[in-house]
């Protein structure tokens, strides 16, 4: 029994690395397109120059194409200033909407999500904005 009770310790903290892996790859998953069922989780993300935004949506011209994302309230945004014009909105009461962060020429990136039909922008990062960019009233 002294015997056994060592092996079987030694043999379960060897399992518990290989049950712990999930099995997915990582990558920036840009090229990936499939028609499983777990493609709608897959975060994918597009780098490129801002061709047009508006409050439901933003699109993006990069090496491969034109791609255009849906924003809503759940998009998070991170510019230069954002988390200021946020905080001033709240003050107002006033709801924050992308087009007070993001203007047309900004070179972006954005993590979405790929729902079939629409991509979902989760994430959009302002990477560097446009000469003379203003928000626009």
């Amino acid at each position: 029994m002294k015997r056994v009770l060592p092996m079987v310790v030694a043999a379960i903290l060897l399992a518990v690395p290989a049950f712990a892996q999930t099995g997915k790859p990582s990558g920036s998953g840009t090229s990936e397109k499939g028609s499983s069922a777990g493609s709608a989780s897959k975060t994918m993300s597009a780098t490129g120059t801002v061709a047009s935004v508006s409050a439901s949506s933003l699109t993006v011209k990069g090496k491969s194409g034109d791609m255009t994302f849906t924003v809503d309230e759940k998009t998070h945004v991170t510019a230069s200033g954002a988390s200021h014009k946020s905080a001033a909105n709240k003050a107002d009461n006033k709801p924050t909407q992308i087009t007070d962060m993001v203007h047309e020429g900004d070179q972006v990136t954005v993590k979405y999500h790929d729902m079939g039909a629409t991509k979902h922008a989760a994430d959009v990062r302002v990477s560097k904005a446009a000469a003379g960019a203003a928000p626009k009233k």
